[in-house]
């Protein structure tokens, strides 16, 4: 194994996963970032510099193949994997009446299957990893609608539900060997992906950088410290909650 931790962050070229391999580099981690659009991988990769090694793969992780590849092809690279962040993701907004079996597919594939291979894939490597460094991670980016379950967000919700659900069967089967597992659970993150929202409710969003050191966190516990889940939220009337019209936003 390489003496250089090494991490995948999936969704890696804006938002949580660029905030999340900002963090990373800083930190002196090798990164492969993982995302569709190589000129916007590679914007990314020059905002990281050149301290530390940064690969780029560009992949439609809605590709089971494509999703399952990556392990390996990171292991190959770079002798192991200590840190897996499956950040990939897509929300569809709409109701569950006029649903697409498409629009379903590509939800299911990017937000909830190619986080499963993925992590099906690196298992040996993080096993490995834990048994030589004491301690291995694996993040998965769930979202707050998995608690909150907001109308016109069937299939992004339950997807985000089922992997928190993951998250717990993968720490019960590999928190013994030393591979740390956790859920993260934000609300709405100010990042390209909520563009569609108004500059008011912008301005009550969290950053991308609060969830990044919500992991930063998590690799600086003990190795006797588990981490299952990490709820991050705004001001409002409850926990789970949310300023979005989600009525208003599927019309």
């Amino acid at each position: 194994m390489s003496a250089k931790r090494s991490a995948i962050v999936t969704g890696g070229s804006a938002g949580i996963g660029l905030a999340v391999a900002r963090m990373l580099a800083g930190e002196g981690w090798a990164l492969t970032l993982v995302g569709r659009a190589p000129e916007r991988l590679a914007a990314a990769a020059a905002q990281l510099g050149d301290a530390v090694e940064v690969r780029t793969v560009s992949a439609n992780l809605a590709d089971p193949e494509a999703a399952a590849g990556l392990g390996a092809d990171h292991v190959a690279h770079f002798g192991g994997v200590d840190l897996l962040v499956n950040n990939a993701g897509v929300g569809l907004i709409g109701p569950i009446a006029t649903k697409t079996p498409k629009q379903l597919d590509l939800e299911l594939n990017l937000n909830f299957k190619s986080a499963y291979l993925l992590l099906q894939a690196c298992v040996p490597a993080l096993i490995e990893s834990a048994a030589e460094r004491g301690a291995s991670y694996v993040v998965n980016v769930s979202s707050l609608a998995a608690r909150e379950n907001p109308p016109n967000g069937s299939t992004y919700a339950s997807m985000k539900a089922a992997l928190v659900s993951l998250s717990n069967v993968a720490h019960a089967e590999l928190s013994r060997h030393g591979v740390h597992v956790t859920a993260l659970l934000p609300g709405l993150v100010d990042t390209p992906g909520t563009a569609w929202a108004g500059e008011g409710l912008r301005d009550t969003m969290m950053t991308a950088d609060d969830v990044a050191e919500a992991v930063r966190f998590l690799l600086r516990t003990s190795a006797r410290c588990y981490v299952p889940e990490i709820m991050l939220t705004t001001a409002g009337p409850g926990v789970w909650h949310s300023p979005v019209d989600w009525d208003a936003v599927a019309t």
